[in-house]
């Protein structure tokens, strides 16, 4: 799964697969599965270089500090990669804290997701918090992108806008309800 989904980052074209793994990196940190002083490059190609995979442990938490602790690479070599293989490499690394962020919150959130709110330029917190909230609402979150694009079901899209007040209400309780649901309409223009 992780190969998968580093293949689907790393389709994903230079500047957008750059976003994406940006946006992975800095939810990663902010839940504590990565160090902000971590490289997702570094990371994946320590984990190319790893004879272990994330399936050789019990948490993907702990396979990330096996590559950090136990996996030696050349740095002069891995200084001189090209751009596509630093994606590549990039893809990986993000694949596994993507990895990460789904066994942490205990959901599935796809690199397609991740790449609908990293074009949205959504905060770290404001994504964090789309997440739980589909999760504690019992929606999934590859809807996101069909919500957005208004092509749900009335019935659906009102459970997403509901779900999506609720997590902006928390993240930003100062907002009246208006303000807030202005913020959740405005986020698929």
């Amino acid at each position: 799964s992780v190969v998968k989904s580093a293949t689907s980052i790393a389709s994903l074209g230079v500047s957008l697969a750059t976003k994406v793994t940006d946006a992975i990196r800095s939810v990663g940190v902010s839940l504590g599965i990565i160090r902000p002083e971590d490289s997702l490059a570094e990371l994946g190609e320590k984990a190319i270089l790893s004879e272990k995979k994330p399936e050789d442990f019990d948490s993907i938490n702990e396979y990330i500090d096996h590559l950090n602790n136990n996996v030696p690479f050349d740095k002069d070599k891995f200084d001189r990669l090209d751009d596509k293989e630093l994606l590549a490499r990039s893809s990986i690394g993000a694949s596994i804290t993507l990895k990460g962020i789904n066994e942490k919150l205990d959901t599935v959130v796809t690199p397609e997701f991740m790449a609908t709110v990293a074009s949205q330029e959504l905060e770290t917190k404001e994504i964090v918090s789309t997440i739980k909230a589909y999760k504690e609402n019992d929606l999934k979150l590859e809807d996101y992108d069909l919500y957005l694009n208004d092509e749900l079901t009335l019935d659906e899209t009102t459970k997403h806008s509901s779900a999506l007040v609720e997590a902006y209400q928390k993240l930003e309780p100062e907002l009246s309800i208006e303000e807030i649901e202005n913020k959740v309409m405005g986020l698929s223009n």
